[in-house]
């Protein structure tokens, strides 16, 4: 363990304390499969036990500190009558600017995730520490409060101290692994990315990238696949109804079950069931299927007992769901589509072609070139993916993202079929609803949905940049474009590039240029109007999201920072980075003279309301505080339609 490293770390850090918690098991009890909510040590105090972190067993006698950080698993099985522990949950915010020297130690170490055990060699100083930490965390008043947070750091001064004479092995939690478990134990839940992400503490795009890499399936496919192998298991051994499995595997729509299981297995459910339990049982092929190797023998059930805190479960037996290989998953994926295709073509004399997604012929920027056959009106597109063949021109045009809907809408063409506006949403992005009206809501598509996409028929499907990995599978039902959110050298997505972009590609070209004309005038005029009304006053754009204080840079928001020319406070983050999470108490020193802030829950912004910190800002104090749309500024920024209503909203704020 690199101690002083941590220590500086420590030092800089502002630490919230999440919750504190003292717990006695009993002989039959035991913990399982717990995830972390927050980053925490355990501190054990009497008896022993088995205690797991993240399938890092520890032999945990009285007097032991472990740490892990948020999302990691943990199991605790007694070794004798009782066990008796401690668990002190924190939340670490560092500044969301720095010296190069604290990039540097971000880079290598990160002392809030790791995991580790270690005996102290004066534990009882430790454990004064902690027993005081519980006693005052039971209070109410501020001053409690207060001590808490003083004795935390007291702790943690202690604990770098004895760490420092001892060598200590630390763990790098396996994001994938956690990430893997989680999909095997609650494949009946409803499962999205961003979410798993967030009990994970990491982004979603680094867990969708970290996942590909190590079991080359995305999550969702991966997913699917547990559900699938289960679904044959309950068909194959239980006499239950279609609906009841359906709803056992997480997915309850029945008729959507049918179509998704008809894809992967290659015949319905129903017959399956038939076919499979008319075989002798030597040619029971849905048994015995190896695992992944990343995933632990032996898995967790997930029921929970009646306790306040709602982490301790009662083991259901040992479950091995069997796996489908990736590989045949993904042939029975292309089979079924080019059969559908071939179906579709046959009935409808489709017109549509195939881009070959070949990704080593990326280019800087996108070209069209004119085809062999003008009388077909054939264009063949150059792209970071690959190429693109459009035949004619495309009737039936589905987009796949909100901002790829945004660019498509500017140019002038309405998709008949959009994505909705997030995950739990079957509605469209607010600020181009009514420009929607009548058209087929997709449902969100972070993750493509081929069986929604598949029904909608397109002849030219729009999605965005993230949506590489899926490219090859689009492509196969449709010519695939992807609208590209451009960034300069400093990392600031450039909504005109973008939009130049993808107009060149669809042959929009002029209109894309007319939009940016207007788009310059009516920045350029809310500029003026935004200097004689605040001048030089500085605005902080902020989101509130699961009681964080999330601080974004002009990454994502160039409408403001730069269309608009607002002066930003002096701590903005580098553009290289979206937002930083930020503590409430670090607002002060920033202090903003106007905060646009977004939350999606007003119960977030009703409790923020009524700290003292708040009311102390000078924002607060002279009703400069914007509630922004949820809708409009998380979805709207990149987009010329969204910026453009963003830059009417701030004039009408700042000038009134």
């Amino acid at each position: 363990m690199y101690v002083d490293e941590h220590v500086k770390l420590w030092n800089l850090a502002s630490i919230k304390i999440w919750d504190v918690r003292h717990r006695v098991l009993h002989a039959g009890e035991q913990v399982k499969g717990y995830r972390l909510p927050a980053s925490g040590f355990l501190y054990t105090t009497r008896g022993s036990a088995t205690v797991t972190l993240d399938g890092e067993a520890h032999a945990a006698q009285k007097m032991q500190v472990l740490h892990g950080g948020k999302g990691v698993c943990l199991d605790i099985t007694l070794s004798e009558e009782y066990f008796e522990y401690y668990l002190i949950f924190y939340r670490a915010s560092l500044p969301v600017s720095g010296s190069r020297e604290l990039q540097s130690l971000l880079g290598q170490h990160m002392p809030f995730h790791i995991q580790y055990a270690f005996i102290p060699s004066y534990p009882v100083v430790l454990y004064d520490k902690v027993q005081k930490i519980d006693q005052y965390w039971g209070q109410t008043d501020a001053l409690a409060k207060f001590q808490v947070k003083t004795l935390f750091y007291q702790f943690i001064n202690e604990l770098m101290r004895q760490l420092n004479t001892q060598d200590i092995q630390t763990i790098q939690p396996n994001l994938v692994a956690q990430a893997v478990r989680y999909l095997h134990e609650h494949y009946a839940l409803p499962i999205m990315v961003d979410p798993l992400a967030e009990l994970l503490d990491c982004s979603a795009g680094h867990l969708s990238r970290m996942f590909k890499k190590e079991t080359g399936s995305s999550l969702i496919a991966y997913l699917t696949g547990i559900r699938m192998s289960k679904a044959k298991e309950l068909l194959l051994h239980t006499d239950a109804s279609l609906q009841a499995i359906a709803e056992g595997i997480g997915i309850p729509d029945v008729i959507y079950f049918n179509r998704l299981f008809k894809k992967h297995v290659g015949v319905s459910p129903g017959r399956f069931r038939e076919s499979i339990i008319s075989l002798p049982t030597s040619q029971d092929n849905t048994k015995g299927k190896s695992e992944l190797s990343i995933v632990r023998r032996k898995l967790r059930g997930y029921i929970r007992i009646n306790d306040d805190n709602h982490y301790q479960y009662k083991q259901k037996g040992d479950l091995r769901i069997p796996m489908k290989s990736k590989q045949s998953v993904t042939m029975l994926l292309l089979l079924s589509l080019t059969l559908l295709l071939s179906a579709c073509s046959s009935s409808q004399n489709s017109t549509t072609a195939n881009g070959n997604g070949q990704n080593n012929t990326a280019q800087p920027t996108a070209s069209v070139q004119p085809s062999e056959h003008p009388a077909a009106q054939e264009r063949v597109i150059k792209h970071a993916w690959g190429e693109t063949v459009i035949k004619g021109e495309p009737q039936h045009i589905i987009s796949l993202f909100p901002a790829a809907t945004d660019y498509l809408l500017a140019l002038g063409i309405v998709p008949q079929a959009a994505s909705s506006n997030g995950e739990d949403s079957d509605e469209f992005p607010t600020y181009l609803s009514d420009r929607l009206q009548g058209k087929e809501n997709l449902g969100w598509q972070v993750e493509p949905n081929f069986e929604s996409i598949l029904a909608a028929e397109p002849d030219l499907i729009v999605g965005q940049d993230f949506m590489g990995d899926a490219f090859d599978n689009l492509s196969k039902i449709a010519p695939t474009l992807f609208a590209e959110k451009v960034k300069d050298e400093q990392g600031v997505i450039r909504m005109k590039t973008s939009l130049l972009k993808l107009g060149e590609m669809l042959e929009r070209t002029e209109e894309a240029k007319q939009v940016i004309t207007d788009y310059e005038k009516l920045a350029a005029e809310g500029r003026e109007k935004i200097k004689q009304a605040i001048g030089d006053e500085s605005v902080m754009f902020l989101r509130l999201s699961d009681k964080e204080v999330r601080y974004y840079s002009k990454r994502n928001y160039e409408v403001l920072y730069d269309d608009l020319a607002l002066q930003p406070p002096a701590s903005m983050p580098d553009p290289t980075e979206s937002m930083q999470v930020i503590s409430l108490e670090t607002l002060p020193s920033i202090n903003p003279d106007h905060i646009i802030l977004l939350a999606s829950d007003g119960a977030e912004v009703s409790e923020i309301e009524k700290t003292a910190v708040w009311k102390s800002l000078k924002a607060v104090k002279n009703n400069h505080v914007y509630m922004a749309d949820y809708g409009l500024w998380f979805q709207g920024p990149g987009g010329p339609i969204g910026q453009s209503k963003i830059i009417e909203e701030t004039v009408n704020w700042l000038t009134r």
